[in-house]
C-alpha cells in the first residue's frame, strides 16, 4: 500500500497492510520559517519513512509586542486573518511541501487550539504550565469580555483551517489545551471553552478529509473531549496514567495515535532491540483497535531520525513476518 492508501483505508475502516506510523518534532529555531522549514519537513519524511506528515506551526498568533498579564489588558486580544503575515508565512510552507509531496503521504496542518492560541496572544508562550491559569481567572473576573475574545479567536482558527486546506493540507492537527483540571473547573470549561471549541472542531470535521485531536499537558479530564468525536486522537499517556487501551474505551469511534513516550524512555535512549520490542508490545496491546503508532507529543528536536526509522522497520517486519 502507499502511505496515502494506508492512512485513508484506516480512516474508512478498511483493511490495511500494517498499522501506519506517525511522529513529529519541533525543528531547530533556524528551521522554523521559510525555505529552511520546508526542507526540514521534506528531509524528515524522507529519512524516517513515516506515513503521515504533521506540518509544524511556529507562526503562532502573536503580534510580537503585546503583553496581556492582567484583566485590564484583555482589550489587547485581537483576531488574525489571511491578510496577516503569520497566515501568509504558514500557508507558503504548507503549499510548498504539498507541491513537493504530490500526494505521496497525507499532510496534516497544525492549528494551536482555542486556549493555546489565546495564551500565545498574551505574550507568555512557553509558560503555560505556570501562567495558563490566567485565562481561567480572566474568565471568572470578566466573563462577557472573555467570551467575546474566544469568539474572535474561534473565527480566526476556522479561517486558519480553511487557508491551510487551500494551501494543500488534507487534514488538521488540532492541539488542544484546557482539559487540565487545575485551571478550568468542569462547569467553567463547559461555559467558557466547550462551546467555542466544539464550533471550531465541527468546522474542521465538516471541511477536512481527516482530523487529529492532540490533547496536551497532564492532569487531564478526558471526558471534556469526547463530544468532539475526533477521527484520530492523541494524548500524553505517560503524563496522565491514561493508557492507549483506556483511550480506546473512551474514544470508541476514534483511531488511537501513540504508544511511545516523547521526551524520555525507550525511543529517546533505548537500543534498537529495545525499540523493536516496545513496538511489538504496542501492536499486541492494541490488537483489534485502529492504531497509528506514534508518541505522546513532540519528540526531542535533536533525536536521530534513524530511531524513528527503526519503529517503521519493526512495524513492517511484524506485518510481513520478517
Amino acid at each position: 500500500m502507499t502511505k496515502h492508501e494506508r492512512i485513508f483505508n484506516l480512516l474508512e475502516g478498511k483493511d490495511t497492510d500494517r498499522p501506519p506510523v506517525g511522529f513529529w518534532l519541533h525543528f531547530p529555531d533556524t528551521m522554523h520559517h521559510g525555505e529552511a522549514a520546508i526542507q526540514a519537513h521534506i528531509n524528515f519524511m524522507e529519512e524516517t519513512d513515516t506515513d503521515i506528515l504533521k506540518i509544524m506551526n511556529e507562526n503562532i498568533l502573536y503580534d510580537g509586542e503585546s503583553i496581556i498579564a492582567t484583566e485590564n489588558d484583555i482589550h489587547k486580544f485581537r483576531g488574525f486573518s489571511r491578510k496577516d503575515k503569520i497566515f501568509k508565512d504558514q500557508m507558503e510552507i504548507i503549499k510548498r511541501i504539498a507541491d513537493y509531496s504530490k500526494g505521496r503521504y497525507p499532510i496534516a496542518a497544525t492549528i494551536h487550539g482555542l486556549l493555546a492560541s489565546a495564551f500565545h496572544e498574551t505574550g507568555f508562550s512557553g509558560q503555560f504550565t505556570t501562567k495558563g491559569g490566567n485565562l481561567a481567572q480572566f474568565c471568572r473576573s470578566r466573563p462577557r469580555e472573555m467570551k467575546q475574545v474566544f469568539e474572535i479567536i474561534t473565527q480566526t482558527l476556522m479561517e486558519f483551517s480553511d487557508c491551510s486546506l487551500e494551501a494543500g493540507a488534507e487534514g488538521i492537527f488540532y492541539a488542544a489545551l484546557g482539559g487540565e483540571r487545575h485551571f478550568f473547573q468542569g462547569e467553567e470549561f463547559e461555559e467558557f471553552v466547550a462551546p467555542f471549541e466544539q464550533k471550531i472542531y465541527a468546522h474542521i470535521k465538516n471541511t477536512t478529509k481527516f482530523d487529529i485531536l492532540h490533547i496536551c499537558k497532564a492532569n487531564i479530564d478526558f471526558n471534556r473531549y469526547v463530544d468532539l468525536h475526533p477521527s484520530i486522537v492523541n494524548w500524553g499517556v505517560n503524563g496522565n496514567q491514561f493508557s492507549l487501551s483506556d483511550g480506546a474505551r473512551l474514544f470508541q469511534d476514534s483511531i488511537i495515535l501513540g504508544g511511545f513516550p516523547d521526551r524520555h524512555g525507550v525511543l529517546v535512549d533505548g537500543t534498537q532491540e529495545e525499540i523493536v520490542c516496545h513496538t511489538r508490545e504496542i501492536l499486541e496491546q492494541m490488537k483489534g483497535h485502529r492504531l497509528i503508532i506514534g508518541a505522546d507529543c513532540t519528540l526531542p528536536t535533536e533525536i536521530s531520525h534513524e530511531r524513528i526509522r527503526w519503529v517503521v522497520n519493526a512495524v513492517e517486519g511484524e506485518a510481513y513476518g520478517r
